[in-house]
């Protein structure tokens, strides 16, 4: 499972975006703004790119990957069943 490193809305907002700004410049839209509020990382990477780009971050620096049990069933518990 993905989660977010950073406060995605507070590192914009240092910046000076907020939803306002976001939705005038075209930079983001209202329902990706929510997502980054809510924590949820089922961003396209067309935004997490976006993202990258003002933030002036890496993908690592905004993104980690914890492993969850849901993960280890649905994906590798598949792959090592196939060797």
């Amino acid at each position: 499972m993905l989660e977010y490193k950073i406060d995605v809305i507070k590192e914009l907002s240092n910046i000076g975006i907020n939803t306002t700004v976001a939705k005038n410049t075209g930079i983001f839209g209202q329902a990706t703004m929510k997502k980054f509020r809510d924590r949820d990382t089922n961003i396209s990477l067309n935004n997490l790119n976006r993202l990258c780009a003002v933030l002036e971050m890496q993908p690592r620096d905004i993104l980690k990957y914890v492993e969850t049990e849901k993960d280890r069933s649905d994906y590798i518990n598949i792959i090592h069943k196939k060797e």
